[in-house]
């Protein structure tokens, strides 16, 4: 299939919890795992995934809750932890989201690297280096992202910046070389979504704060609409929400990894990085 068309493939949605309780996920699992270990039985549904190449701005974060961005900085290897290119890294992105938004302050607080291809040593897995996540999902509840922020900035500071209106963001991209052909990532289109049938709170356990995300289940409607950009390269950015303040606008995107049964497969490492922000307004 040309990559320039939408394509088919199997998303793991939920489907239901195997003893009738809620839904929970064990965040302690080992990180070389693509599966983590849940109370709830997936179901592998096929899915139309529309590719959004030659059509990146038509996409806006208040109406899908995702949009695509060109990449034009300093930063096109893997850095550690608090180092200068780190440092660079987030500089760039709240100012790319300072300038968007028309935002006040941002405030990037978290980064993942996440590997496809050769398998990796299980020491060289943590919290900021991870397998693709692939189950539709939400990072954050409402109440979830309100613990996170008093976590980043401490509880006084929070009260103050949740009394705006306020965001977290997640932008994504490829890093190095490689384009990404093996677990790219799908983008669900808020306006899509039933939100009382297809959105599924979920705690999250064994976390350092317990809180609990949205999982996805497939529609019967079949009204959902996924999109992914095909053989994204460094210089190109996902960003998308999960979380908004105003009720009036896309409050956050659903989104997973998937297999692309549609490009050979390869042993090629390929990276992306993700970054977590929280965006500030003044009104």
């Amino acid at each position: 299939m040309s990559n320039n068309n939408d394509i088919s493939a199997k998303l793991n949605f939920f489907s239901h919890t195997v003893d009738g309780s809620a839904p929970c996920i064990d965040a302690s699992y080992t990180m070389t795992l693509t599966k983590p270990i849940v109370n709830f039985i997936p179901a592998s549904t096929d899915v139309i995934i529309h590719n959004m190449r030659d059509q990146e701005n038509t996409f806006d974060l208040d109406t899908q809750g995702f949009e695509v961005h060109k990449y034009n900085g300093q930063v096109n290897n893997e850095f550690h932890n608090g180092d200068e290119q780190q440092r660079i890294y987030y500089e760039e992105l709240a100012d790319l989201l300072k300038k968007r938004l028309d935002a006040s302050r941002v405030i990037v607080f978290n980064h993942v690297f996440r590997y496809r291809g050769p398998s990796r040593a299980i020491d060289l897995y943590d919290t900021n280096h991870q397998s693709p996540a692939v189950h539709p999902h939400v990072d954050f509840d409402g109440p979830g992202v309100y613990l996170k922020l008093k976590e980043v900035v401490g509880e006084e500071e929070a009260k103050k910046l949740a009394c705006n209106r306020f965001q977290l963001i997640n932008i994504w991209r490829p890093i190095g070389f490689n384009i990404i052909t093996r677990n790219p990532l799908t983008l669900c289109d808020y306006r899509s979504l039933d939100l009382k049938n297809d959105v599924h709170l979920t705690e999250l356990r064994g976390s350092i704060i317990s809180y609990s995300i949205y999982t996805i289940s497939h529609n019967a409607q079949n009204t959902q609409k996924w999109y992914y950009l095909n053989e994204m390269r460094s210089d190109e950015l996902l960003v998308f929400k999960m979380f908004d303040s105003d009720p009036n606008v896309a409050q956050f995107c659903a989104h997973t990894g998937f297999i692309n049964d549609h490009v050979p497969m390869n042993n090629i490492e390929q990276i992306s990085l993700e970054a977590r922000c929280f965006v500030f307004y003044d009104r």
